[in-house]
């Protein structure tokens, strides 16, 4: 039988700090809760982060890491050895593929707050110079995120954003040998197994581990949910 294990966003640690707010998914990398958590498979970290306007994290440096942001809201500003000062709008997202080393720091350089994820994911190839990417997502419907040409992953997982309105996305088919998680954006989301059993109705910011099987998702109006496709294994629950 399909699994689906809600998460709601009112039980995943949370950081508040004057220039920052966010919740934890998986594994915290700043605040009080830092180290604390458990990764999905490659999947390390999923950061729901607000930055308050004009303020950035210091320049600090990652290596063998892929660290893909997504700008939910604002505008995401990026300093560093590598693209410094590129600023990316809502529904876009960079990719940056850490490898030998790079030094880098995200951030909000307007008046108004900006909501990004950050993901990383444990790379299964190593070595080489850090390389980045970047997309505009558009439309509706399912966009990939990463894990193609444009957005290469050095790992086994591809991200994509969805659009769920009254008459959903279609279908979301784990396969065989597969698992995810979905991270409603901007909620509500109802998802439900084809199969009949019990579905959930994720608020925005709410999570949920779904394995094998068909799901449906719908909403009464349009609704961005984040979906990350990874290798099947065993449930952190």
């Amino acid at each position: 039988m399909p699994t689906l294990l809600h998460r709601p966003v009112s039980t995943l640690p949370e950081t508040a700090l004057p220039w920052l707010s966010l919740r934890d998914h998986f594994v915290a990398t700043v605040g009080p809760h830092a180290g604390e958590g458990q990764p999905l498979g490659p999947l390390l970290v999923l950061a729901d982060a607000t930055f308050a306007p004009r303020s950035r994290f210091p320049l600090h440096p990652h290596k063998e890491m892929e660290i893909l942001s997504i700008v939910v809201d604002g505008t995401m500003s990026h300093h560093g050895d590598q693209e410094h000062g590129a600023a990316l709008g809502p529904r876009s997202a960079q990719l940056i593929s850490a490898r030998s080393g790079m030094v880098h720091a995200e951030g909000n350089d307007t008046d108004t707050p900006t909501r990004m994820l950050q993901v990383w994911f444990e790379p299964d190839r190593h070595g080489g110079a850090p390389a980045y990417f970047s997309r505009q997502l558009g439309g509706v419907g399912r966009q990939l995120v990463a894990g193609d040409e444009g957005m290469p992953l050095r790992t086994d997982a591809k991200v994509w954003w969805l659009s769920a309105g009254p008459l959903g996305p279609g279908p979301l088919v784990v396969q065989p040998g597969r698992r995810g998680y979905l991270l409603a954006l901007t909620g509500p989301v109802r998802v439900e197994a084809t199969s009949g059993s019990p579905g959930v109705l994720l608020q925005a910011g709410d999570g949920a581990y779904v394995e094998q099987g068909e799901y449906v998702l719908t909403a009464e109006s349009a609704r961005a949910v984040l979906w990350i496709d990874l290798p099947s294994g065993v449930l952190r629950r």
